[in-house]
């Protein structure tokens, strides 16, 4: 018997979280204390002025592969990021309501986006509530964890364990459907301005280390505005503060083919695809691999995946998204 899983990843390319509106917690004063840490370490909240920051990173690829991050931010509609790793280059650029990405391959690997994912970790406390929370001790430092939940989601909660006294965020663990346990760790935090921002910050999937960012570089510094043209050839997606992004209303799963359960092999395979404004999708892409014939049977169901599609306001809109199927014998 198996047990297909699909999950649902927007491809955004901003360094903001979008959450839905705050309702009540359980705990006031646990509730104040995940806002304080957010805050504190986020880059963005209350900045006065455009920034600048460099990040050294190392993705575990098929090996481990070095790489370097630059975002320079003006605003949360007006910012230049580039990504260089081995032989890939990205560009992303958010100018007012257009977002245009600039690369040399025909996608984002996926560790990428969990690299952004990462370095944003402090991004956005509304819509997140505390039901729980716990004190403990580790290496003599008094640390709260708290269970949070996101309002609307229906998924595991995440333990976001923070030092009591200097309200710094230490570690965000989650499960992610349907066996992966995820670990986000921020060490060696430094002043900036208002803010305090870690200089090491890694992801951990199942317990082995896949992404180590180290921040080389933080600093004030004046945006030109013409990092802000649209690169040739560049793809443009419209964007906007109240965007609904597409949701799936007719998704066949896939077949698990029939050498692969006869074998008993499981795997995960990832699939970028773009949403048309039609609800129907199209230049879809192969971005993480299992086994061929479980490859083969993703991409041939995903043809006839049908969304309604991203919204902004009344305006139907283009949208880009990850999915990964996972096939599992049970």
């Amino acid at each position: 018997m198996w047990s297909p899983m699909k999950k649902l990843v927007l491809t955004t390319a901003l360094f903001l979280r979008s959450f839905s509106p705050l309702l009540g917690a359980t705990d006031p004063a646990a509730q104040q204390l995940l806002v304080t840490a957010k805050q504190q370490a986020s880059l963005l909240h209350d900045q006065a002025g455009p920034l600048q920051i460099d990040v050294d990173f190392v993705v575990q690829m098929n090996v481990p592969t070095q790489g370097h991050l630059t975002l320079k931010w003006e605003a949360k509609d007006r910012w230049w990021r580039k990504i260089v790793m081995d032989h890939f280059e990205q560009i992303e650029i958010r100018n007012g309501d257009k977002l245009y990405t600039s690369r040399n391959i025909a996608f984002t690997p996926v560790r990428i986006g969990e690299l952004v994912s990462l370095l944003q970790f402090a991004e956005g406390s509304a819509g997140l509530l505390v039901k729980k929370q716990k004190q403990r001790v580790d290496n003599g430092v008094e640390i709260t964890c708290l269970q949070v939940e996101q309002e609307n989601v229906k998924a595991k909660p995440h333990e976001v364990c923070v030092n009591s006294a200097s309200h710094e965020i230490l570690r965000d663990e989650w499960q992610e459907p349907p066996d992966e346990r995820r670990k986000e760790q921020y060490s060696d935090y430094f002043d900036f301005g208002r803010h305090r921002y870690p200089r090491k910050l890694q992801l951990l999937v199942n317990g082995s280390v896949v992404i180590t960012a180290n921040v080389q570089d933080l600093t004030t510094t004046v945006f030109d505005q013409a990092l802000l043209l649209a690169p040739k050839g560049a793809i443009e997606r419209r964007q906007c503060s109240d965007m609904k992004h597409a949701v799936p209303i007719k998704t066949p799963e896939p077949m698990y083919p029939k050498s692969a359960s006869q074998n008993k092999l499981m795997g995960d395979t990832t699939v970028a695809m773009t949403v048309l404004t039609d609800g129907s999708v199209t230049d879809i892409r192969l971005i993480g691999t299992s086994t061929r014939s479980m490859d083969d049977a993703t991409l041939q169901t995903l043809k006839g995946w049908k969304f309604k599609p991203a919204m902004c306001g009344s305006e139907p809109v283009v949208s880009d998204l990850e999915v990964v199927v996972s096939f599992r014998l049970q």
